[in-house]
């Protein structure tokens, strides 16, 4: 049998070999750690009891010779001595701090096996002569670790409080480097003991499942390449063998099931490339049927928006009619009495140019509401030279009062000259409606930028009006340019001034785009023609 390495790994032999070396490696390895661990943990008891036992014996020859030499802890040099003893530099327990008891909680040092000036403290200290000895483990400078063990004094006064503390240092640095000497020697030698390991599992396994395999799997090979009288010469009584015989049995059989099976497959694959080809040429009908209903209903769609928006449009003009037969009366009596007041000789002149700008805004408004009638069809334009400047200079004369009451500023960007080709009246419509919008989206005052710039072509001008407002929220701005659809309170808005914007603009051969963020401002952006 050819052994390439996807071909082992597929094996009987890998599975057992990788199964077992992965267990025996389990077990090898836990035992490993478990004996390092162990180690560790039994160097740490070690050496916090080394810390205890060296308390305990500070502590045992202080309440001995207590009475004698050192009572209130007066013979310090004494007690140098017994730390110096059992404490230094180069041992494991370098450092042992004697303190006395001055307080409930508080202390003060009496010795040290070290430089007494050297040893630090502080007020949390006394709170280790409540309760029993404590051991924590502490990092020093010197990057080692280390046991710093608290063991009160007992008073030899039964009930007393204890009459100082003990604080003993226990340097770990020794410990450690015998730990990690035994944990490299156990890295370095484990590889060794877990490559025997494999190697005498592969050993086993090769003679007693390999070998076997190998000539079932070779007999196998020889009748898949079409040799009928493929056999295998195992000869053992167990489940291999078993194995074996039954394939030496079934060989013929198996040889004729396969001639059938792929007969029978050669069929499945010829009625699965026929229907294969029928479902392929039902789903590119449906497909074809699917596009052709989507663009249907996208017709359908657009020509109900487009009546709709005529219905609207239809009873915009209606409305707009009844509302001038009611205003016309009205209107004309004002102008007819403003007529009568101009004639008067008493009349100064400044009255008079007053009187003049009345009845030039009722003429204005009489011819609003004569081209509010005319919504209903496309505006007929008369485009004539209109120098931009000049316009927005008028106009501002109209808004001035409405921008300054709403604390909302005004700014001009425009080339000079720039002279467009539209009809006076619709622009200044336009640009009021467009103005007012914006003036109502900023109740709290903003700024206001109307910008003019070249078409790169240079038969358009580029517009944009910008706002720094309220703006439009998403799912409202489909529907701005509906007649009769406003978000402004009743009374405050007809849902005409869109509309009549975009009218004006397509009827000077443009289109009309905003561009809005709620809560940031809004931008309207169209071309205008540009005098040839």
């Amino acid at each position: 049998m050819k052994y390439v390495p996807l071909g082992w790994f597929r094996s009987l032999h890998a599975k057992l070999f990788i199964v077992t070396a992965l267990v025996t490696s389990l077990l090898t390895i836990a035992v490993a750690y478990s004996i390092t661990r162990n180690s560790r943990r039994e160097i740490l008891n070690y050496t916090r009891n080394l810390a205890w036992e060296t308390s305990s014996v500070v502590e045992t020859e202080i309440l001995q010779r207590w009475d004698k030499d050192f009572r209130d802890f007066k013979n310090q040099r004494g007690i140098e001595e017994l730390l110096e003893g059992l404490a230094g530099p180069d041992r494991s327990i370098f450092q042992i701090d004697v303190f006395r008891r001055e307080g409930t909680d508080e202390v003060s040092l009496v010795t040290s096996s070290a430089d007494d000036a050297a040893v630090t403290y502080g007020r949390e200290i006394g709170s280790y002569m409540r309760g029993a000895p404590q051991a924590e483990l502490v990092d020093l400078n010197t990057g080692n670790r280390a046991w710093k063990f608290y063991l009160p004094i007992k008073n030899p006064k039964k009930g007393q409080p204890p009459l100082g503390l003990i604080r003993t240092y226990c340097d770990l640095e020794h410990w450690e480097t015998v730990w990690d000497h035994n944990l490299r020697n156990t890295y370095v030698r484990l590889p060794f003991v877990l490559l025997g390991e494999f190697i005498l599992l592969w050993v086993i396994l090769a003679t007693v499942v390999t070998e076997p395999i190998r000539s079932i799997t070779d007999a196998m090979s020889r009748l898949e390449q079409g040799d009928p009288t493929a056999r295998t010469d195992v000869r053992s009584n167990d489940e291999l063998g078993i194995i074996a015989n039954r394939f030496n049995l079934m060989a013929a059989q198996l040889e004729r099931a396969s001639l059938e099976r792929e007969q029978l497959i050669e069929e499945i694959k010829g009625l699965n490339a026929g229907l294969q080809s029928r479902i392929q040429d039902a789903l590119s009908a449906l497909q074809a049927k699917n596009q052709e209903l989507e663009n249907l209903m996208e017709g359908n769609a657009l020509l109900r928006e487009e009546l709709s928006q005529q219905e609207r449009l239809a009873v915009a003009g209606q409305l707009t009619a009844a509302f001038a037969h009611e205003v016309g009366t009205p209107l004309n009596l004002v102008n007819s009495h403003l007529q009568l007041l101009e004639g008067q000789p008493e009349v100064t002149e400044r009255t008079r140019d007053r009187l003049g700008v009345i009845r030039g805004q009722i003429e204005r408004v009489a011819d609003i509401v004569r081209k509010m009638m005319s919504t209903t069809r496309r505006p007929r334009i008369h485009p004539e030279p209109v120098p931009l400047g000049p316009l927005v200079a008028d106009l501002q004369r109209l808004w001035s009062p409405t921008l300054a009451s709403h604390g909302v500023t005004f700014a001009l960007q425009a080339p000079d000259p720039c002279v467009l080709h539209v009809d006076r009246k619709q622009m200044e419509q336009l640009f009021l409606n467009m103005v007012n919008n914006s003036v109502d989206a900023m109740p709290d005052g903003g700024h206001l930028d109307l910008k003019v710039e070249p078409d790169p072509g240079g038969r358009r001008w580029l517009v944009s009006l910008a706002d720094t407002g309220m703006g439009i929220p998403p799912e409202v701005l489909p529907k701005v340019f509906k007649p009769m659809f406003t978000t402004k309170p009743d009374g405050k808005g007809t849902g005409l001034g869109l509309a009549i914007c975009r009218e004006i603009i397509r009827a000077h051969g443009g289109e009309i785009h905003i561009e809005s963020e709620e809560g940031k401002g809004t931008t309207m952006r169209f071309p205008l023609p540009a005098m040839p």
